[in-house]
């Protein structure tokens, strides 16, 4: 683990025992994340994708590659793992954030918290974002978004608490496009 005050943010990742250089800028991995949440892929056509994240050279360890992008991607070398990671069961599992849906609400936190405008700055470091976006207080827009899409209605005892949370969540879902007959059919078969 590295400390991010003092220490060079990395640019390559480590592939069977050899670095790799990579793309590092915000906007790159913000689009990295849309890209794996994209349903139009399969996994293996992520895969293939992802090894657009290496700028001079592909890694024969293609497993090995996608793996140590993904570790690239969850800023494993700044982020300590938690201790317990069913620390907090009230969470539900559905995905609390989209960089696509939410991007509003991210530009306007960075600009409101920092003064930064993402739309006009030219580099900014994949985990310098992170350790950003990460910090940003409790009470901006974004970071309320998340907190309501992370409750689990069932842990909720009030009912008219539960409604309003209901309430909130639904005008704080992602929208989605309507699903056909055919996927339909697909998810109730068993």
């Amino acid at each position: 683990m590295i400390n991010i005050l003092f220490e060079e943010l990395p640019d390559a990742v480590e592939v069977s025992g050899k670095f790799y250089k990579i793309v590092t800028d915000f906007r790159d991995w913000i689009a990295f994340f849309d890209m794996m949440a994209d349903t139009e892929f399969d996994q293996k056509q992520k895969m293939s994708t992802a090894l657009q994240w290496f700028t001079d050279e592909i890694p024969q360890n293609i497993v090995g590659a996608y793996n140590a992008l993904i570790d690239f991607a969850a800023c494993s070398g700044i982020r300590k793992n938690p201790e317990n990671p069913h620390k907090n069961e009230t969470v539900s599992e559905i995905p609390a954030l989209s960089w696509l849906y939410y991007s509003v609400y991210v530009l306007g936190a960075f600009r409101q918290v920092y003064g930064i405008n993402l739309t006009r700055i030219d580099f900014m470091h994949w985990w310098e974002f992170s350790a950003l976006f990460e910090a940003l207080p409790d009470d901006t827009p974004i970071k309320k978004r998340i907190a309501y899409r992370q409750i689990k209605i069932s842990d909720i005892k009030d009912k008219e608490r539960r409604k309003q949370v209901l309430k909130i969540k639904k005008a704080v879902a992602f929208p989605h496009e309507p699903v056909s007959a055919e996927k339909t059919g697909a998810i109730f078969s068993f």
